[in-house]
């Protein structure tokens, strides 16, 4: 009893040491296959020299401004790798070499896994497949396909009237997207609009503002198109409204603004001691209509809102020219002789007119 009983122990001893043996010989090969399978998964032959494996890829769907891959340099390997870049591939052509932490080029030992921070913005890539691609010097590299999921943030509709206002306009934007996103900034061309001009149904919106899945809002901006002073703005131009959010996705959209009005003060008189005339034509070349509201002077840095004028409530067409005479006793040209006066003349739409003019000597 006891001899069999020493056998049979004798046995199962060197039945385990057997399986453990096979055990991690076949769990190195499950390893190598592992790795291998990314080269294969690409048609391309397993290296015999240097060679490293993508063995993950994060694409953080709630921040789009990076991704992660993790690279590893297999113990088969020829020797330690040196990695000389990470690059983005979208669309199959177009290669993005991007910013790493740690930096590259990075030495990675054989058997050392790393994971690099990739600091490049991928949002406007989702619901499509993007490649990381590893670069090693001396070696074979790796690459990695990742199907990103869908993030549709749209600007549906940009709504202007300029035969109101110059200085209002409502961008409307639809999250389409399974997930919420906060907007962060919005911008008119290059120009940013200040959070105190966004509005949402006539409340001031604090900015990051979240508009939640499947949700449609307007945002109401109380900013200017044009200058008329300076004639600068997006009145007829292309110009792209950009929405950002910080997730790090963008919508953008393209809108051709329709033309400003065009107004010119000509034939400036004085003819009475308080009391200017001019005309004042909007031009023909003018998309529409505008409401005359107020005519202000400027002379030597004192401003003064006429009260006595014709200017008030007249509605000039495209074409149209009108004579406007202004009068107020704070007015004494005899002191201003020979000194420069700026006359402006205000529209409710937010156009202005401004003619300087010498006041006469005589």
């Amino acid at each position: 009893m006891s001899e069999r009983f020493i056998t049979t122990k004798g046995v199962s001893t060197l039945s385990l040491i057997v399986l453990l043996l096979v055990s991690g010989v076949i769990g190195a090969i499950l390893s190598y296959l592992w790795t291998v399978g990314y080269y294969v998964d690409l048609g391309l032959n397993v290296p015999e020299d240097i060679s490293v494996a993508i063995t993950n890829v994060s694409f953080p769907l709630l921040n789009s401004t990076y991704f992660e891959v993790t690279v590893l340099n297999p113990t088969y390997s020829k020797e330690d790798a040196n990695i000389t870049s990470v690059v983005l591939i979208v669309a199959n052509t177009v290669e993005l070499n991007v910013n790493t932490t740690p930096a590259t080029p990075y030495p990675l030992r054989k058997g050392e896994a790393v994971t690099f921070r990739c600091n490049e913005r991928w949002g406007e890539h989702t619901g499509g497949v993007l490649i990381v691609g590893i670069f090693v010097e001396d070696g074979s590299g790796a690459a990695r396909s990742y199907i990103t999921e869908y993030i549709d943030l749209d600007i549906t509709e940009i709504s202007l009237d300029t035969e109101k206002s110059i200085n209002e306009f409502n961008v409307t934007v639809h999250n389409r997207s399974k997930h919420p996103l906060d907007v962060s900034k919005l911008l008119l061309g290059l120009e940013e609009i200040p959070e105190a001009a966004i509005f949402v149904d006539t409340e001031n919106v604090t900015l990051p503002y979240t508009i939640l899945e499947n949700e449609t809002i307007v945002l109401t901006c109380f900013f200017p198109l044009w200058d008329s002073k300076t004639n600068v703005g997006v009145l007829g131009k292309t110009t792209a409204i950009t929405l950002d959010t910080l997730q790090g996705y963008q919508a953008s959209s393209y809108r051709a603004f329709p033309k400003p009005v065009s107004l010119a003060i000509s034939n400036v008189t004085f003819p009475l001691l308080n009391t200017t005339q001019f005309v004042l034509t909007n031009e023909l070349q003018s998309p529409h209509y505008v409401n005359l509201t107020d005519v202000i002077v400027n002379v030597e840095e004192e401003y003064f809102t006429i009260a006595n004028t014709n200017a008030t409530d007249h509605v000039l067409q495209p074409g149209e020219s009108t004579t406007i005479v202004c009068e107020d006793a704070r007015l004494n040209w005899e002191t201003w002789k020979g000194k420069e006066v700026t006359i402006s003349v205000y529209t409710t739409q937010g156009f202005v007119a401004d003619k300087e003019e010498a006041i006469p000597d005589g």
